[in-house]
């Protein structure tokens, strides 16, 4: 049976309780990894003067936790990645951090023109070559009126759209093969239901 596709913000979740503490979590192993790393190689640099064949021992060790650091440090952005386009998650810090540094001024300003440029070119009817990715004309034409609001949304701050907003509309740009807004394959339905969790997150006192 084929795999169900899946939209930009599709992912299985665990309880903010337990996002919070995995998160914690992997912290507290990235920085014990990379203590133990440091403290292996200077063991290694010492020993390895008397004792090379300890020494060699030692710098694999030191590189295992390196490897291990890194491995917990690769995990936990994926945690925040999928995290930080769910706003309820914002009551935990790491996450909210997260999602104010994604939401840049700067990338609300481009995602609020690149909303207007799709409008634009819908209403244009401008033919796209064929190598070229670009929004659906029709699912575009039909929400017009919400892209442009969403737009006006982003050229504000935080409290015209907290940055869960900014990130689910990031991923519907810029991830066209998982966008309902680009794919044909994706029902139009869940094209609705994430510009409606956009929609629900403007305009709104921003809370961690």
């Amino acid at each position: 049976m084929p795999k169900a596709l899946r939209t930009v913000v599709d992912r299985d979740l665990p309880p903010l309780q337990v996002a919070e503490r995995r998160l914690a979590d992997l912290s507290r192993q990235r920085r014990n990894r990379l203590v133990a790393a440091a403290a292996l190689a200077l063991l290694a640099i010492a020993v390895g003067l008397v004792y090379p064949q300890f020494g060699i021992a030692l710098a694999v060790g030191a590189i295992a936790a390196l490897v291990a650091a890194a491995a917990a440090v690769s995990q936990r952005r994926v945690l925040l990645a999928n995290l930080i386009p769910v706003r309820e998650a914002y009551r935990i810090e790491s996450v909210s951090r997260a999602g104010r540094r994604f939401a840049s001024p700067a990338r609300r300003q481009r995602l609020a023109e690149s909303l207007r440029v799709a409008v634009r070119d819908a209403e244009a009817g401008r033919p796209h070559t064929a190598y070229t990715v670009a929004p659906l004309e029709d699912r575009v034409l039909e929400r017009r009126g919400r892209l442009l609001a969403l737009g006006d949304a982003l050229d504000g701050g935080e409290a015209d759209m907290h940055p869960a907003g900014v990130v689910i509309v990031h991923r519907l740009l810029t991830r066209p093969g998982h966008s309902p807004l680009y794919n044909p394959d994706l029902q139009e339905s869940r094209l609705d239901d994430l510009l409606q969790r956009a929609e629900a997150c403007r305009a709104v006192q921003i809370t961690p």
